[in-house]
């Protein structure tokens, strides 16, 4: 029984060791005016748990879709609380904008870094730590590998210790949210009440992937 205990005790010891490196490989992208300079802008405004609008130094104002991570819809169970923890958490804040593309909305995909402590957070990578928020798996290809283990580690802890939506046994995943919300007239939605008191995002330029 001892030896079964000191070898997981040896591996639970191994794996925060990991965990230390990884996050000590990550301390956020140099702000502008450095040597591989980001954007520095400020958050204006939070429209979802992803989905931000910030204004740069020229005063042009941009949407930016997390592009790591994937929260409830607005009109989805806990898509109002994602939304407000991101809101408290980034609004009239100033960050590093870490552009990753664009998507089909035209949207900048980025990672945006909150500076602290002589470094910077990943503001998404927050929200799964919390529980508001998906790792978006989808495009986890696109991530740097320590990136990526990071995120899925994030959301493992998150789901068993039950923090944010994963209070809820029932909870769905965004993506299939949105594909039986699109699915034909006809399909029973029944599995996937709307909270009280929101309406569903029109569909188009507003519905947010």
């Amino acid at each position: 029984m001892r030896q079964g205990l000191g070898r997981w005790r040896g591996v639970i010891l191994i794996g925060a060791a990991l965990w230390a490196a990884v996050l000590a490989a990550c301390r956020g992208p140099v702000p502008a005016g450095g040597e591989g300079a980001v954007p520095t802008v400020t958050v204006v405004a939070v429209h979802d748990g992803d989905t931000v609008r910030v204004r740069g130094a020229d005063a042009r104002v941009q949407v930016v879709r997390l592009a790591t991570i994937d929260a409830p819809e607005l009109d989805q169970p806990d898509g109002v609380a994602a939304r407000d923890a991101l809101r408290e958490r980034v609004l009239g804040q100033t960050v590093w904008l870490e552009p990753r593309g664009r998507d089909r909305y035209g949207r900048t995909l980025a990672v945006l870094w909150l500076p602290q402590d002589g470094g910077a957070t990943d503001v998404a990578l927050e929200a799964v730590e919390a529980g508001w928020a998906w790792h978006y798996r989808a495009h986890a290809h696109e991530q740097p590998v320590p990136e990526r283990w990071r995120y899925a580690l994030a959301e493992t802890i998150a789901r068993q210790q039950g923090r944010g939506l994963w209070q809820r046994a029932d909870a769905v995943p965004p993506w299939e949210w949105r594909r039986h919300r699109r699915s034909p007239a006809g399909v029973s939605f029944t599995e996937l009440p709307v909270p009280a008191g929101t309406a569903p995002v029109p569909l188009g330029a507003s519905a947010l992937d």
